[in-house]
Parts: structure tokens; C-alpha cells; sequence
């Protein structure tokens, strides 16, 4: 079996940007300070009406290739929860946007806010298997498009897209190793045929607790078990981040110093992006990682489960961080907009489903 790696990574965040206040002043169902002080988000990407998941992870692919030299394809995997398609593979769609030919392991992986992490699983083994020299990963989702108008997290429900490029060569960090659960839990739920993310129970922190705490700690804890390490081995621990408080309140249980975990917040300035979000804390981290630094990576999906990867950066790291532009270059890249206009941009106006004549 190949060690396998990340070769190249890139990203893609919005450039739009809407305030929680605007969202709170229009529905007052929570306290803005609420949202800013105790769950650390000031603001939410919102995406445009030309952009969905596909083109924003074309972005992030396009750039992770840029930067890893343009590799040629030997598998694609897209983890989404908010596929703009149900039934049609947005991953074909992806593959035919960025001109990698036909004949390769293709396909969505849809397994709520881990989609990107087990896709990454799988990437990973089809490089160590040998069955594929260059596999990308792709994680991204638009759960402000998917939150209900006057839902209590529509304040912080935001978009985004992460990409990852592996191989056995070439690495900017080694995947040492993964450790997964899984468990069926109603916290989130998305029916077949809707369209809004809606809770299965109410929220606070029970919820947390049993679902994105309890599922965390087990892949975190059994991954550490499997490497015989502790939290203090690891010089990062990036964690799903809905809202920038549940990766220091994890980091605390789980007993992992707060400088370990502030390094991969990025959700303050754009709120929940799902599958992405994992994805993007490690981007966050590579952007400033040393080689020899140690990474623990932990995802979580409402219903799903949990992910962890341990990863240690390489040499090359050096280069590919002159080559690529920061993600907090791209947070910092923005336009405010207000709520009409971000409604009006997520299409959650009701019109009719056809037009009559040329004036409705």
C-alpha cells in the first residue's frame, strides 16, 4: 500500500456578505449579541444567483490544480448535502467543467456535514490502493440557500467550497492515518422533496450533545487510541465549525489548548458551510503550517457520524504556500449586502412556477 497525501488544495467563498443583525432586525426571533458574542459569527456568505455548488466547487477544484501543477484525474468525489440536483451526479457535471476527460472514478458522496471528509477517505484509498495516481476531493455546500426564511440558524447559514488534491507524490501533508463512526441521529434533516434543512429536535445544547459532541469525541478519541498519541502530540485540531464557538467548546472537552484550535476558525466571517467546513479549517491551517507540524481533523454530519484524520505536514509545504493565495485573503474579499437583496439572491421569494404573459 502507497502512503498517500495532499498534493494541492484550493478554495472558493462568496463574495457576498450579509450581517446577522440585518436578518434579526427583520424577524427578532434572537438577539443579535447572541449570535455575535456566544456563537461567534458578525456575518454570513450569501451566494449570487448564478452560484450554487457546482460552481463553487469548480473554483475550488480549479484552483487546487492550478496549484499542484495541473495533475491528470484518476478519480473525482464531490461531498455535498445541498446537491442542486437529486437524482442527476453533480460530480459528472464538475469533471465535465474542468476538462479531465471521461474515464475515471467519478461520483457524489452525500452523507451530510462529512461528505467532504469521506470522500477525502476514499480518495485516500484509491491513491494507497494504487488504483489511482492523482484522486481530487471536493467538499462543498450552500446551506444559506437551504435554511428557511425566519429559521433560528438562518443568521449563520452560509456557503462555501474546499478542494483537495491527493497523491502519493509530491505531498504537502501525509494522511497517517483515519478513524470513522457513524450513527443515526434526527438532530438535522433535509425530507426527499424539500427543500429547507429542518431540526429534528429542539435546539440547544441536548442537541449538540447527542449528536455533534458524542459522535465528535468517539472519532476523536478512537483515532487517538488507534495512533497511541494524546491532544498535546498534535500541533492543530480543526473541527466542524457551523458557528466558531462549537470547535473551542470541542477543543475543550476533547483537551485540546485553545492556540491548538483558534488557528483553523474561519465560520466568524461566513457562517455554516457544511461539508466545506472541515475542509476549509484544515485549508485555514495549511496556509501557515510548518513542515514536521501534526493535524487532527474532525467532521460531523447530522445523522451520519463523525470523521478524524491525522495528517503531518512535509517539506513542501513551503512552496505550495508561495504559489496559492490564503484563505483569509478570500474572507477578507467581500461585499455587505441586505436581506432583501440577499432573499432576492437565494430565490426564497415565492413567484409563480411559469410565467403567464410577459408581465408575471
Amino acid at each position: 500500500m502507497k502512503k498517500a497525501g495532499i498534493v494541492s488544495y484550493g478554495s472558493a467563498i462568496p463574495v457576498c456578505r450579509l450581517k446577522i443583525e440585518d436578518v434579526v432586525d427583520v424577524w427578532k426571533n434572537t438577539e443579535a449579541a447572541l449570535v455575535r458574542d456566544h456563537l461567534g459569527v458578525s456575518e454570513r456568505a450569501v451566494l449570487q444567483p448564478d452560484e450554487d455548488v457546482i460552481t463553487l466547487g469548480v473554483l475550488a477544484a480549479q484552483r487546487a490544480l492550478e496549484h499542484g501543477g495541473h495533475p491528470r484525474l484518476d478519480a473525482l468525489y464531490l461531498g455535498t448535502c445541498t446537491n442542486p440536483y437529486e437524482s442527476r451526479a453533480s460530480a459528472a457535471v464538475i469533471l465535465e467543467m474542468l476538462g479531465q476527460g471521461y474515464d475515471l472514478y467519478c461520483a457524489d458522496i452525500q452523507f451530510a456535514g462529512k461528505s467532504g471528509t469521506s470522500a477525502l477517505q476514499i480518495g485516500q484509498a484509491l491513491v494507497s490502493a494504487g488504483m489511482a495516481e492523482h484522486a481530487l476531493i471536493v467538499a462543498a455546500d450552500a446551506i444559506g440557500r437551504h435554511t428557511a426564511p425566519g429559521d433560528l440558524t438562518e443568521s449563520y447559514a452560509g456557503a462555501g467550497a474546499a478542494a483537495l488534491v491527493l497523491g502519493s507524490g509530491k505531498v504537502i501533508a501525509e494522511i497517517d492515518a483515519t478513524f470513522s463512526c457513524a450513527a443515526d441521529v434526527a438532530d438535522n434533516i433535509r425530507p426527499q422533496g424539500e427543500r429547507y434543512i429542518r431540526s429534528g429536535m429542539g435546539l440547544g445544547s441536548d442537541k449538540n450533545g447527542i449528536g455533534l459532541e458524542e459522535q465528535t469525541r468517539r472519532s476523536v478519541r478512537g483515532l487517538l487510541d488507534k495512533l497511541k498519541a494524546s491532544p498535546s502530540d498534535f500541533d492543530y485540531a480543526v473541527f466542524q465549525q457551523n458557528v466558531a464557538s462549537t470547535p473551542r467548546s470541542l477543543g475543550r472537552q476533547l483537551g485540546f489548548a485553545a492556540e491548538q484550535v483558534e488557528a483553523a476558525l474561519f465560520a466568524g466571517s461566513v457562517g455554516d458551510t457544511g461539508a466545506a467546513s472541515p475542509l476549509l479549517g484544515l485549508i485555514q491551517v495549511l496556509d501557515q503550517a510548518q513542515p514536521g507540524q501534526r493535524i487532527l481533523l474532525a467532521s460531523y454530519g447530522f445523522g451520519a457520524g463523525s470523521d478524524a484524520v491525522a495528517l503531518t505536514v512535509t517539506d513542501g509545504i513551503v512552496e505550495h504556500q508561495r504559489r496559492a493565495k490564503p484563505l483569509a485573503a478570500q474572507l477578507a474579499a467581500k461585499r455587505h449586502i441586505d436581506y432583501g437583496t440577499a432573499i432576492k439572491y437565494e430565490f426564497k421569494y415565492l413567484r409563480p412556477d411559469y410565467a403567464l404573459t410577459a408581465y408575471l
